[in-house]
């Protein structure tokens, strides 16, 4: 078989000519993108944004020649006058002389009052910063507010905060990774720290905006770099005077963001600045705020950035960098269940080469249900700015195709595939034998092999087996080879000196014209319905139909035709579409739109049986691969066969092929489906389903 490095080497050269501007973002659910102001090469980042009264929208970061260091960092400001398309003039917020000035959060009480929150960067460094504040009332010109009133919020948390800390450490789970024996553990550090008044009364910082509780409580989130934890600042009195919470204690949750449940309990969610593995971490209050469960991690991946927002409809929405290795993904998530799941994702931002960073963002909705998102956005030292984004939610929070099926909402619903029926005889008798048990619903048989003719002949004593044909134009072994079915002066792209099909998809993309590879693909499937049957559905070997959008176009015409479902992703999702260009497939704006006027049946995703070491290695990862596949209808796709020497002679992966001859003939996997609450189907029942819609 054509190596994967050979693969995905030609895919990319052919990813370069479709231009970089392919790996970003082409989301239906962006209203509008804009940048506040031009590229500059000053370093300006933190923004916040809130919507005004009047319809406005106000927006401020931090900007200077550097961070704490920098003594010329101020907050900036613009406006969005409503209707306005463009962003106003920047103009000063806030500056302390001679000190930095940094992390701005907009706030708006119940009563109207504007609030700026920032951090004044004493002795520049962030243990020492400053918590400040000003208000105003009159915020509704062409520029910065005319500010009424100024000063610091100074807070002094008693010794319930360290008594706090070594109670919370309790309920971490045990990690002393990366601690010499002779050196204090990292627990035991901050626990000293916290018991010194000075250390937990400085250095409190802001980052993310406050809520208002139905009491009228604020909450104000704050983060320390000192103590690498978080806590909030309280306010019973619409902001005039505030007190702290007890800690938010875990190792390294930051910069907290906050939700509230319908229950009254209060969410917290932070950036993990702690150990491996990376991921957000949450906490819960159920005392309005006071008090705070040890951290906890959950699945979604952090590098930096987190951000939530409560919807008017009920949902949340979390916004984020959902990677552990840079800025260069920021990604927006929706849970219609308060973040029980995250059922949708939209990618906001992403760089293939992994230079850009898009980060610290502020999320809010505005009055038209529309979420406003405001972010610092990087491509290197001179082309820094703020970016402002708008995003309907309900073109997000669309069905997966396992929903439109009336297969049940929030469930993975899997397709196992076999391919490759018809290769060898030992692929005939391990693919026979699971559907003879009923342990596999589905397969394909590869029409121009060798033993092709005895799998046939089998089906038709199984007219209820869900079979299709796996379209094949490549012959990957040295020695065991095929080629066309039709004659090859009618398709002599098709052909290798040989008379057989190429080895590999680059060869049969370099020769073979999209006219040739549709005479070909119709023999196979003509051939298979002169048995008197119709295919259940058409793939691809190798993926070569996906190999140019020309390939693309002719597979889905010809599944259309004869209408018989091809093995399709919906690529409308970012994420699915980059995880395909970033395995090396030429996921171009025309196949999408092809992929999109595709009138048959979708898959929500597409993927294979991972390989192992050995067979439990083997059966780990695929149980691994389940379950970090979101909801909805995903193919997975393998190639059982015997192990025999014959079948050593034709392939190096006969025995991965024998272990997944095994597989899902195992009690384990059927029970891992069961406790999982997998939902199995086959192309059978996807087109039954189809066809009542």
């Amino acid at each position: 078989m054509m190596s994967k490095f050979r693969l995905i080497t030609f895919l990319f050269l052919i990813l370069a000519t479709v231009g970089k501007s392919q790996t970003k973002n082409a989301s239906k659910a962006i209203v509008s993108e804009t940048f506040m102001f031009p590229f500059q090469n000053e370093h300006v980042h933190g923004s916040s944004i809130v919507a005004l009264p009047n319809g406005d929208l106000l927006s401020a970061w931090f900007q200077g020649s550097g961070e704490r260091t920098a003594d010329d960092v101020r907050v900036m400001g613009a406006r969005l006058k409503k209707g306005s398309k463009a962003w106003t003039a920047p103009f000063l917020m806030a500056d302390t002389k001679g000190i930095p000035d940094c992390n701005p959060v907009l706030f708006l009480n119940r009563k109207g009052k504007l609030f700026l929150f920032w951090i004044a960067v004493q002795a520049n460094e962030w243990e020492n910063s400053i918590l400040r504040f000003r208000t105003s009332t009159n915020y509704s010109g062409n520029e910065a507010p005319v500010w009424e009133w100024q000063d610091n919020i100074l807070l002094k948390p008693d010794d319930r905060f360290a008594k706090e800390v070594a109670a919370k450490f309790k309920d971490l789970p045990e990690n002393n990774a990366g601690w010499a024996a002779y050196a204090p553990s990292y627990d035991n550090m901050i626990k000293e720290a916290s018991k010194n008044l000075l250390k937990r009364s400085l250095g409190w910082m802001t980052r993310i905006h406050p809520v208002t509780l139905e009491n009228g409580r604020i909450l104000l989130p704050l983060y320390s770099d000192g103590l690498n934890f978080s806590m909030v600042a309280i306010s019973d009195d619409d902001g005039t005077t505030w007190r702290p919470s007890l800690p938010i204690v875990g190792r390294g949750p930051i910069q907290p963001a906050l939700a509230l449940k319908k229950n009254g309990n209060i969410v917290a969610y932070m950036r993990d600045s702690g150990d491996a593995p990376a991921r957000v971490h949450t906490s819960i209050s159920t005392d309005n705020g006071e008090s705070w469960s040890a951290t906890q991690k959950n699945e979604i991946p952090n590098e930096a950035s987190v951000e939530i927002c409560v919807l008017k409809d009920g949902k949340w929405a979390f916004l984020g960098n959902d990677i552990n290795d840079g800025r260069y993904q920021l990604s927006l998530y929706l849970s219609d269940d308060e973040g029980a799941n995250w059922k949708w994702k939209e990618l906001i931002e992403y760089e293939s080469d992994k230079k850009g960073s898009f980060s610290y963002p502020c999320l809010i909705q505005t009055p038209d249900g529309l979420l406003n998102i405001s972010y610092s956005y990087s491509l290197g030292d001179e082309k820094k700015t703020i970016k402002h984004v708008v995003i309907d939610p309900e073109k997000i929070a669309k069905k997966t195709w396992a929903e439109k099926l009336g297969f049940q909402a929030g469930k993975k619903v899997l397709l196992l595939h076999i391919d490759d029926a018809g290769m060898c005889p030992e692929a005939n008798e391990a693919t026979e034998k699971y559907i003879e048990n009923g342990q596999i619903g589905s397969a394909a048989v590869m029409m121009p092999c060798p033993n092709a003719k005895e799998f046939l002949d089998w089906a038709k004593k199984h007219p209820d087996a869900d079979l299709g044909v796996h379209l094949t134009l490549t012959s990957e072994w040295k020695t065991y080879r095929w080629g066309p079915l039709t004659k090859a002066s009618k398709v002599p792209g098709l052909v290798d000196p040989d008379g057989k099909f190429y080895h590999e998809v680059p060869e049969v993309v370099m020769h073979a014209s999209a006219k040739e590879v549709e005479t070909e693909i119709r023999a196979q499937i003509d051939k298979f319905m002169a048995t008197g049957r119709r295919p259940t559905h058409i793939d691809t070997h190798m993926g070569t139909l996906y190999g140019s959008p020309e390939y693309v176009k002719v597979f889905l015409k010809v599944a259309e035709e004869y209408r018989i479902p091809a093995n399709v992703i919906d690529l409308s999702n970012p994420l699915v579409a980059g995880y395909f260009r970033k395995a090396g497939y030429p996921i171009t704006d025309e196949v999408i739109s092809h992929v999109g006027e595709y009138r048959l049946p979708k898959l929500d995703n597409f993927t294979s049986v991972p390989e192992g070491k050995s067979y439990d290695e083997k059966r780990a990862n695929f149980f691994k691969l389940v379950k970090s596949l979101n909801a909805g209808l995903t193919e997975i796709i393998f190639h059982p066969a015997t192990g025999t020497e014959n079948l050593k002679s034709i392939t190096g992966s006969w025995q991965q092929r024998a272990w997944e001859a095994e597989l899902f003939a195992d009690p384990v996997v059927h029970q891992f489906f069961k406790d999982e609450g997998i939902i199995i189907t086959n192309w059978i029942e996807i087109m039954k389903r189809f066809e009542k819609k």
